[in-house]
């Protein structure tokens, strides 16, 4: 029997419920095409932004609790009715979804419980550890930071005054770092490796979190 993990506890296994057949559905993609009287076929502008966009991924489920069953379900429907939390299904424990939890709806039968809840998610899931990539630079050295489907900013930490060297889509990108923790928005990990020259001595860390489809 499969079971999900709504925060830190599990459906079945804390609250004794069960986890009926599900399907996580793929997030849908914001496209946009623009119709150009004299032209043939429309204008894609889907990824006039570097990348394409998706909207929230909602995911349906229902539960099962068997009698006597309004203990379990009072306390299952407290602890996540209305809450963001990480959700983690055990047939794909490697990520977690960031969600908004509702319990849409609580049908009482005779003998058992059924609970209708939608999970309203960001539209990558989520590795649980975050990656980090630490050098040593002596001068000038080049990092290559390789990422997964979803953009994400790093979390840069430098030891030393650092300037760091990057292009992306096409643009050239030049930061002078202090001492201490910075985030460069302009430096977005997309999909793939990403090089970043570096000039300077001493220690820098780049931490980010990757997400996937």
């Amino acid at each position: 029997m499969s079971d999900i993990r709504f925060g830190t506890k599990w459906a079945r296994a804390d609250y004794g419920l069960i986890v009926a057949p599900y399907a996580i559905p793929m997030p849908e993609p914001q496209m946009n095409f623009v119709e150009i009287p004299g032209r043939d076929g429309a204008l894609d502008l889907s990824e006039a932004f570097g990348t394409v966009r998706y909207a929230d991924r909602v995911i349906s489920l229902t539960l099962y609790a068997r009698a006597p069953f309004d203990a379990s379900v009072s306390a299952f429907a407290a602890d996540v009715h209305g809450r963001r939390m990480n959700v983690i299904f055990d047939r794909d424990p490697t990520f977690y979804y960031d969600a908004r939890v509702t319990v849409d709806d609580v049908e009482r039968h005779s003998g058992y419980c059924e609970l209708l809840l939608e999970c309203r998610a960001k539209p990558y899931k989520l590795e649980h550890f975050e990656t980090t990539v630490t050098i040593l630079p002596n001068g000038t050295a080049t990092v290559t930071l390789t990422n997964t489907r979803m953009p994400t900013v790093p979390t840069i930490t430098v030891s030393a005054e650092m300037t760091l060297a990057f292009t992306l889509l096409g643009k050239d990108y030049t930061v002078n770092l202090s001492v201490g923790t910075h985030i460069i928005p302009s430096l977005v990990l997309l999909e793939g490796d990403t090089a970043i020259e570096i000039t300077g001595t001493g220690r820098i860390t780049f931490t980010y979190r990757k997400g996937t489809l």
